[in-house]
């Protein structure tokens, strides 16, 4: 049977008529509204090390979602409409990794991309997930799959409960396309040091490969992308941008919506392997 929270997800994912947005808001009014139920900032962070433990509880991924994913969600939202032009060749056939996935937020960008550029119900998406937490990981297989029957997508999901060091990119597929998804984790020391392998099995994916990686220009994210292009030395298109972002978002500490406006990192790498 499912606990409270686990209910109140499951009611937020099926509101989700526009995208993410949907999700989001719903989850803030909740959040809102039941103060005395949440956590705290003081204790989220001193529990997950500044978000960069994997979550253990519903009531860890509901803060984390209100707190930090509509940042999340705007910030590959915006690499996107960059760098990648869904229209001018579709595939039909196109594989996603999202690396340290969390909840799913960088893929549902990528799912929202596609709808608003016309191409949603054209696309198949073989989605391949990893993440460490099981809470993360079931939400993000969730969300993900209500997004898809709203757009009329085709998707199949592949969820790898692990962290980075250990995963695999699965090769067995008729996809010529591949989207590497590293959105806020580059920070995190644990997944710089698997960058090495990850890239290597990058690069062992046939056909057009894009990697994108975007994260709040921290000192550690700094390092983190410079640790990315050194490792991703085959890649033979680079886009580099620092952007100041301005939105709307919750404030967990205000208990109140303001405009918000914080310095983001991202990067689009591309190159074709045979």
């Amino acid at each position: 049977m499912k606990n409270q929270l686990q209910l109140q997800i499951d009611s937020a994912s099926e509101s989700m008529n526009d995208g993410f947005v949907d999700y989001y808001k719903n989850m803030v009014s909740y959040f809102h509204q039941n103060h005395a139920q949440n956590l705290s900032y003081g204790d989220f962070s001193s529990r997950t090390n500044r978000a960069t433990n994997a979550l253990i509880s519903e009531k860890e991924a509901i803060f984390y979602i209100v707190a930090y994913g509509w940042q999340h969600h705007q910030s590959m939202q915006h690499l996107l409409s960059q760098t990648i032009d869904v229209t001018s060749e579709p595939q039909e056939n196109t594989r996603v990794v999202d690396y340290g996935c969390g909840q799913g937020v960088a893929t549902l960008a990528f799912m929202d991309y596609l709808a608003k550029k016309g191409v949603a119900q054209q696309s198949a998406l073989e989605i391949h997930l990893i993440e460490p937490s099981k809470v993360s990981l079931d939400i993000a297989k969730l969300l993900i799959e209500r997004l898809a029957k709203v757009y009329g997508m085709q998707v199949s999901i592949h969820c790898q409960q692990r962290t980075l060091d250990t995963a695999l990119i699965s090769l067995n597929s008729e996809c010529t396309e591949t989207f590497h998804l590293l959105s806020n984790v580059i920070d995190i020391q644990t997944v710089q040091a698997t960058l090495p392998n990850l890239a290597k099995q990058m690069n062992s994916c046939t056909g057009k490969n894009f990697l994108l990686a975007t994260c709040p220009r921290y000192a550690n994210a700094q390092t983190g992308f410079r640790l990315l292009q050194q490792t991703m030395g085959f890649a033979d298109h680079l886009y580099d941008e620092c952007w100041d972002m301005t939105y709307e978002m919750y404030r967990v500490m205000q208990a109140c919506w303001s405009q918000h406006t914080s310095t983001q990192r991202m990067a689009m790498m591309s190159w074709i392997s045979h």
